[in-house]
């Protein structure tokens, strides 16, 4: 497996054995893997990435079946997979198979916490702290919305908790009570009429369960507990309306389909931009081309850019993750309102930013996502450039090679 083992290394001034020591391994594995003569286990990895404060998969780049040669997946794939089984077999008879890539995250991060304190368990403390730990999803959206931070959090649970004086290298198991957590999230999510378990659905559970460490930590911490319990059920609710507006209107779309002069702007755009995204290897550009929500509902936007970086594998079906750029093109059949309100509904979904093009004004709308803010929009009309350096450096549009006329 290729990696960036030993720039980060150098970045840090760390020798082989310096590192060997940090990681607990020998200075002999450190080379082997920086060389690529040996690919590190699952929580080697974690480790490492922790140390170096970033994703594995910023360190470690792991190909694609056909170009690894390998067969059964990506190494990537393969952590994931492997990270399910620790998990299913320190559980025992739950299944996991309907588990969102978030929530099995939020598990290692509770892993990582109690490796970090020593303890050979894993409860519903350290399941609160991957909970809030995990940057994107509902509980974590939650969670930091009622003011919860994690080393404060981390704190509370130490003093109730302290320090263990050993751990279990891979399979550590969870406690009678982190199992009946579980048992409620899956409860929570079949009530909810849900088909997967997400952050959202763990932290119902750990609420609902309501005897454990984390419930304790939260109130030390001034949280209400049935208060936070509703929180948990709008931002669902709220959500679940966010997924079914744009689904609604997508579906709408699919009986009027694009007029001849938007079709051929799409086109157009689509050719200016991909040539460049190309020839510099920066991702894909995709046209009506669906993304999944983590529920299960397809949307896709009329035209989608999936950077390199993000997009690490090529999917043959839907990705499960938003784009980095949406372009919608309005018909001469769309009202500009509703597609306007499409735009915003999208930059909720997380995507970074928005593109509209309105063949009628013949303008072009910009919207950067900020965030909890409202987004950045910036109107560009004929003799303007459009330019985006963050995703695309150097690449430069006259808004006016658009037009047909």
């Amino acid at each position: 497996m290729e990696n960036r083992l030993k720039i980060f290394r150098t970045q840090r001034n760390f020798s082989q054995a310096a590192l060997a020591e940090r990681l607990g391994v020998s200075r002999q594995t450190i080379n082997a893997i920086e060389k690529g003569k040996y690919d590190p286990s699952l929580p080697l990895a974690m480790k490492i990435a922790q140390l170096f404060d970033c994703a594995i998969e910023t360190i470690f780049l792991f190909e694609s079946d056909s170009q690894s040669g390998s067969k059964g997946g990506s190494m990537l794939n393969k952590l994931t997979a492997k990270a399910v089984q620790v998990i299913a077999h320190a559980q025992g008879n739950f299944t996991f198979d309907k588990w969102t890539p978030q929530a099995v995250q939020v598990i290692q991060l509770a892993q990582q916490e109690t490796r970090s304190l020593g303890h050979n368990f894993v409860g519903t403390e350290q399941v609160l702290l991957g909970l809030i730990a995990k940057e994107s999803g509902i509980a974590s959206r939650v969670l930091k919305s009622e003011g919860i931070n994690l080393d404060q959090a981390r704190v509370e649970v130490e003093k109730i908790i302290g320090r263990g004086s050993s751990f279990l290298e891979i399979q550590i198991p969870f406690t009678p009570r982190m199992k009946r957590v579980f048992e409620l999230s899956l409860e929570q999510a079949n009530q909810l009429g849900h088909n997967y378990i997400d952050t959202e659905h763990l932290l119902l559970g750990l609420l609902l369960e309501g005897e454990g460490v984390a419930t304790r930590v939260l109130k030390i911490l001034g949280i209400d507990i049935n208060n936070l319990r509703q929180k948990v059920l709008q931002e669902v609710t709220s959500e679940k309306i966010k997924i079914s507006r744009i689904t609604n209107t997508r579906n709408q779309e699919l009986s009027n389909p694009i007029d001849f002069t938007s079709g051929a702007i799409s086109a157009r755009f689509c050719s200016l931009l991909s040539t460049f995204v190309e020839l510099h290897q920066l991702g894909y550009i995709v046209t009506n081309t669906g993304f999944k929500l983590s529920n299960g509902d397809v949307i896709a936007p009329h035209i989608s850019f999936y950077s390199k970086e993000k997009l690490k594998q090529v999917p043959r079906i839907y990705p499960e993750l938003s784009p980095d750029l949406i372009v919608e093109i309005k018909s001469a059949f769309d009202q500009i309102n509703t597609v306007t309100n499409k735009i915003f509904q999208f930059l909720e979904m997380d995507i970074g930013s928005a593109i509209l093009i309105n063949p009628d004004r013949r303008s072009v709308s910009v919207y950067i996502n900020e965030g909890d803010k409202k987004p950045l929009v910036n109107v560009l009309e004929d003799g303007d450039k459009l330019s985006l350096p963050e995703l695309f450096p150097d690449w430069e549009l006259e808004i006016s090679q658009l037009w047909l006329t």
